[in-house]
């Protein structure tokens, strides 16, 4: 009789500590931001300064599994839209998310809408501060979880627990700035400028780190000026971001010759180091992409080269697919606006 009293309070202290301890988890093991291999062909993903920084009206989507062998692996949707008015002399648009990490059914999903002012300066050189709102939803599925009970008669049986929802939803702003030319480009962002509180356990408060990014790059033709033939171009370019005590540079190389482009970026600070001492390298991608004038397909891997080595992760997978179309606005004639970054 004893045994039957105290058993079922056990249990439900294990529970709720159990529960505790994953929320709590959750709240610092996604501390930093997603970010994405192939962003330049979602910039405004980077940047709200890209909305709109082309001619034509584009839609674009990005698919990305990270760590595919490892359980629970984060497993992330992108979609974004964005257009330029000439008529306002200013680009707009809309992005939604969804990410998904771990087997406990970790989400997080986002809309958000943006807005860039464009101020020409001349000689094709443009300037283009912008501002980003969004409403942001992050929740766990309770029923995905395994409590204390069922480790003692077995993960096959319903929980006795009550399992509501938990859930937590923010009001989420970034701003950005974005200096482009004939063949380069320079910009910055920060994100979570509100400093949302994403903590899924009421009684602590988890506020969420600004992001900092500074990214920009160079194109150069490659042009053989004694047969008049160009031979494609080399892009270079790089992404620096800080987030709370964590911080990372990117720096990639391209090769566009249409319709193929090949690409080749490196993860983790140059000069940086572990806390263990060695080389602080996160990860090497290759990019291949494929694009006709409206449409452009690619695909990327990342090779873990952290302690965490390849076969332990499986690596990073990305499938990107954008279309663009020209819309047609009333006004006067003016030149044909390029964006001189990479297209994946």
């Amino acid at each position: 009789m004893t045994f039957q009293l105290i058993f079922p309070r056990a249990m439900k202290v294990f529970n709720i500590i159990g529960l505790l301890t994953f929320t709590l988890c959750a709240n610092h093991a996604l501390a930093q931001d997603l970010r994405f291999t192939q962003s330049n062909a979602i910039p405004t993903i980077v940047n709200p300064a890209f909305a709109g920084s082309s001619d034509n009206a584009r839609i674009s989507s990005v698919y990305r599994n990270q760590w595919a062998s490892m359980p629970g692996s984060y497993v992330a949707m992108h979609v974004a839209h964005d257009w330029y008015n000439r008529n306002l002399n200013s680009g707009f648009g809309i992005l939604f998310s969804n990410e998904e990490a771990g087997a406990g059914g970790l989400s997080t999903t986002r809309i958000a809408g943006q807005f860039a002012y464009e101020i020409p300066l001349g000689n094709g050189w443009r300037l283009r501060p912008a501002l980003q709102a969004g409403l942001a939803s992050r929740s766990i599925q309770m029923q995905e979880l395994t409590f204390g009970d069922q480790l003692i008669r077995g993960p096959q049986v319903s929980s006795i627990e009550d399992r509501p929802s938990v859930a937590q939803h923010y009001f989420d702003f970034a701003a950005g700035m974005l200096l482009t030319g004939q063949y380069t480009w320079l910009g910055f962002s920060f994100d979570h400028l509100n400093n949302p509180n994403e903590s899924l356990n009421p009684v602590f408060i988890d506020p969420m780190d600004v992001k900092a990014s500074v990214h920009g790059g160079f194109r150069m033709p490659l042009i053989d000026y004694l047969h008049n033939k160009n031979h494609g171009d080399l892009v270079f370019a790089f992404n620096y971001m800080a987030q709370g005590p964590f911080d990372q540079m990117d720096l990639g190389v391209y090769y566009d010759t249409k319709p193929l482009s090949f690409g080749l970026w490196y993860q983790g600070l140059p000069f940086g180091h572990t806390i263990e001492g060695g080389a602080d390298v996160d990860a090497v991608s290759v990019i291949l992409g494929y694009g006709q004038e409206n449409w452009k397909v690619g695909y990327s891997y990342d090779m873990t080269l952290s302690t965490l080595g390849l076969a332990t992760t499986g690596g990073s997978h990305e499938i990107v697919l954008s279309y663009n179309w020209q819309t047609q606005q009333r006004g006067r004639s003016k030149s044909p606006r390029y964006l001189p970054c990479p297209v994946f």
